[in-house]
């Protein structure tokens, strides 16, 4: 038998892929063995480290397969105007005012998820509003789902935006009122950039900001996460490669470039992967948020207040794409030629219609039954015809269904709809297709927490405690596997973590109670005790 570094027993493993077992051994970094305690005690020689459990229980390392840590490192170090802090507008205000008056003349503000559901009475934002707040430095706010940011008058002159500045294209929009005044509304990631500069942390801040962020997601139980588009470092992911190398950071990370730099970069497909980091492929914006109006969809969103007034959608509005479709076939093409996996957001019926006839027709020359291991991300309303076509095509879903716990009510009664909302987030479906998709909480949009996403997915409780869409509801066991293996088999590497099996690596999460065995309902209250990466502790 060879010989194992470390021993971990006295708690249940639950390898996901297998069955329950006693104790695991671990050597070089890889699983040995899993099973009982007297089979895997078989390994142990006089240096190997046995630890017990303590009766915790032992899963694989959670994995998180979409999520933004650079944009995570740098919006929650702006000023906190979420909804999570603030229930009311007038904290909101405050902490607006009180780091305004921090700041000196002329030193840009930015503040980050300011959310028109949860957070009482914030009304209209736009230009003015600032101006009346700030007027002697530029602000800039974020929403809480990112598609939107309020910027004041002097943040648009220092971004050298004006009344005749033209939309960028790609989705972005600079709304204007009726006599063509910028009213400090940014729609979308290409119009919003230019306000960002200012905001961006050097090199080296950057870094320590993904130090405290990987931390974060440490402390949730992941140990691996997809980053779902660059935003800051730039194509060459210095930094992200440095943390590898260094040996301390707490988790694995795949990347997916923005588009632009996968057509301009020296990264390949063909490029040896690292241990701690990888290049994956390429993530795509097809259309945006819900919140922003920016979801595309068949029919029309509600013309109730909150679309209306508050959020600023317009009556009869449908939404939008951000690409031309046949723009983007072009670039669907070019990105399958040079061998990307892709990743395509893609929120409302019409939205994912629309990708999957682009995906279906680009991917046609693939060999059958290839895993390419596309994939459509968020999938709020995808259609049941277009999971079945999906899983035809190959391409995977990924689910935000964060979307039903924190903004349910809101979507039911004031956005989409009781009919449309009863399917949103279709995952028993996608499984009944024969899909293996994963759950996800786009952070810095919802904060990172797995067991959180499981226990969404399982019970289908809003954060009020109503029930939406309860034939949607998956079992805890599937739920789980959403959070491990399945979102490695989406990250492409289901051979090397997601389940605790012999040849792996031993990454695991350490929890107080066994989620297989707790009601849906529950499972964000169970405790993260621990996280393990490739047989070493990262979090205890």
């Amino acid at each position: 038998m060879d010989p194992a570094d470390l021993i971990l027993t006295g708690g249940p493993v639950e390898p996901i892929i297998g069955d329950r077992a006693q104790a695991v051994a671990v050597g070089g970094g890889n699983v040995l063995a899993v099973g009982s305690t007297e089979d895997v005690m078989g390994h142990r020689v006089a240096s190997t480290e046995v630890v017990d459990l303590g009766g915790n229980t032992l899963v694989p390392g959670l994995i998180e397969p979409h999520t933004h840590p650079d944009l995570c490192g740098q919006l929650y170090s702006w000023v906190d105007v979420s909804g999570f802090t603030h229930g009311d507008v007038s904290g909101v205000e405050s902490a607006l005012a009180a780091a305004v008056s921090r700041a000196a003349a002329g030193e840009w503000v930015y503040a980050f998820g300011l959310d028109f559901m949860l957070t009482a009475n914030l009304g209209n934002w736009d230009r003015d509003r600032l101006d009346a707040l700030a007027p002697h430095n530029p602000v800039v706010i974020m929403i809480q789902s990112m598609h939107t940011v309020f910027a004041n008058s002097a943040a648009l002159e220092g971004a050298g935006l004006d009344d005749a500045t033209p939309d960028p294209g790609g989705g972005g929009v600079y709304v204007r009122d009726g006599a063509g005044r910028l009213t400090g509304r940014v729609e979308e990631l290409p119009a919003i950039l230019p306000l960002m500069v200012h905001g961006a942390p050097g090199p080296g801040e950057l870094e320590a900001l993904l130090v405290e962020q990987y931390r974060r997601y440490a402390e949730v139980g992941i140990t691996t996460v997809g980053m779902a588009g660059t935003f800051l470092g730039g194509g060459d992911f210095a930094q992200y490669r440095s943390l590898a190398a260094s040996g301390e950071v707490p988790l694995r990370l795949v990347a997916y470039m923005r588009h632009e730099e996968a057509l301009d970069t020296h990264w390949s497909p063909d490029d040896p992967d690292g241990d701690l980091f990888r290049v994956a492929g390429v993530k795509l914006w097809y259309d945006g948020s819900p919140y922003t109006g920016t979801m595309l969809l068949d029919d029309p969103y509600l013309e109730s207040d909150l679309c209306c007034c508050t959020l600023g959608i317009a009556a009869g509005s449908t939404g939008r794409p951000n690409f031309d479709p046949a723009d983007l076939e072009e670039l669907l093409g070019e990105l399958n030629s040079a061998g990307w996996q892709v990743m395509t957001h893609a929120q409302g019926d019409r939205a994912c219609r629309e990708t999957l006839d682009l995906y279906s027709r680009v991917l046609a020359g693939r060999p059958a039954g290839e895993q390419h291991r596309w994939r459509l991300e968020h999938c709020a309303l995808i259609t049941d015809d277009d999971l079945r076509r999906a899983a035809g095509l190959g391409v995977s879903p990924s689910f935000h269904v964060d979307h039903v716990r924190w903004y349910g009510p809101e979507l039911r009664d004031s956005i989409i709809g009781a009919e449309r909302a009863e399917r949103l987030m279709p995952i028993r479906s996608a499984i009944d297709h024969g899909h293996r998709p994963s759950l996800h909480a786009d952070s810095p949009m919802y904060p990172p927490g797995p067991l959180r996403l499981a226990g969404t997915a399982a019970a289908r409780l809003t954060r009020t405690g109503e029930s939406l869409g309860a034939d949607q509801a998956i079992s805890v066991r599937e739920a789980i596997r959403a959070v491990t293996i399945d979102a490695a088999w989406q990250l492409g590497i289901d051979e090397d973590v997601g389940s605790i099996e012999v040849g792996k690596r031993a990454d695991f999460t350490v929890l107080e109670r066994n989620p297989l065995e707790t009601p849906a309902a529950e499972l964000e209250s169970v405790a993260v005790v621990g996280t393990w990466l490739a047989g070493s502790p990262t979090l205890a």
